[in-house]
């Protein structure tokens, strides 16, 4: 069964691109098509469940702002009249269904459709060009540049989107990847080494939660950094590390800890120390750290000394998390 990425490019093959052909056939050239952006279908992990709302064939129009404000409203229309319902019936042993989604919010309608290339980069990164500064890297959290960059492009014959498309998907340099890392795994340091098993001897439970909950956040924020990856947003964080390539083992001590109650606090605290021991190795291996300390934030200051940027070395070293 085809999913939502798959539905949405044989959708733009059989009657989005014939529609730009026959309608905009001076423009056509100009405009980039794809699929990218917040839904399960832009990441590939759409599957039955997510058909209960908001699901239907459909794909982005990208086209220089300039030119929005030319045809933009005319493309709208001849996208909006193009046959959904006909192209699933067509297809309907290959979507699984037999007709959209009988739920449809609306949101749906903001997220494919026409686009210009501007105001799609500044909805997902804060600019509306390629990142050329440190701040540029730094000002966008991970899940909104995982939105920028998901899904496929299927057609740019001009190459104005996915040149900027390719910058992003370059990811972090190496001086702010390290320093992001190193931000991440101080705090997870603090909030996992440190204070939660304090504030289990204080009797503190909710902050105790808080701990675990902020430790497997920053963990999981370091991990998909060490994997050349934009970590997505919560919804999707676990699924999308069964694609990891680097510490994918710790995937599964993650969820475990996830699930553990407070009863089995002293569990939690070797199940921590577990999964810090797994990423200083990683730190080690990649020369970023000696590894002479099992406290990450030990660790991530070794990682700020290895940064050749004067400016980010100096910051402080909680500087840069998401």
């Amino acid at each position: 069964m085809w999913n939502g990425l798959k539905i949405s490019e044989v959708y733009f093959e059989e009657y989005g691109l014939p529609m730009l052909e026959k309608e905009f056939a001076e423009y056509k050239d100009q405009i980039a098509a794809g699929l990218a952006g917040q839904t399960s279908e832009c990441f590939g992990y759409d599957d039955y469940i997510s058909r209960d709302h908001d699901y239907a064939p459909g794909f982005c129009l990208w086209l220089p702002e300039e030119l929005k404000k030319k045809i933009g409203d005319d493309l709208q229309k001849a996208y909006d009249s193009l046959p959904a319902d006909e192209f699933i019936l067509r297809h309907r042993m290959d979507i699984g269904m037999a007709e959209p989604s009988r739920i449809m919010t609306g949101a749906r309608s903001k997220r494919v459709g026409v686009h210009s290339i501007e105001e799609f980069y500044y909805e997902h990164t804060g600019i509306t060009a390629a990142p050329v500064s440190t701040q540029d890297w730094l000002a966008t959290p991970q899940m909104y540049l995982a939105e920028a960059v998901n899904g496929k492009v299927f057609r740019d014959v001009s190459g104005e989107f996915s040149s900027i498309r390719k910058v992003w998907e370059g990811f972090y340099p190496e001086d702010v990847l390290k320093k992001k890392v190193a931000a991440d795994l101080a705090m997870a340091g603090k909030t996992g080494q440190f204070n939660y098993d304090r504030s289990i001897k204080r009797g503190d439970v909710g902050a105790a939660y808080y701990c675990v909950t902020e430790f497997i956040y920053k963990i999981s924020a370091a991990l998909f950094l060490l994997n050349g990856r934009y970590m997505p947003y919560y919804k999707w964080r676990f699924r999308a590390m069964e694609e990891f390539t680097t510490l994918k083992s710790v995937r599964l001590p993650l969820m475990r800890l996830s699930q553990m109650s407070e009863e089995e606090s002293s569990a939690k605290v070797d199940l921590i120390e577990e999964i810090s021991g797994m990423v200083i190795k990683e730190l080690v291996a990649r020369g970023w750290s000696s590894g002479y300390s099992d406290y990450l934030l030990d660790n991530a200051k070794l990682v700020m000394k290895t940064i050749k940027d004067t400016e980010i070395a100096s910051w402080n070293v909680f500087v840069g998390e998401d």
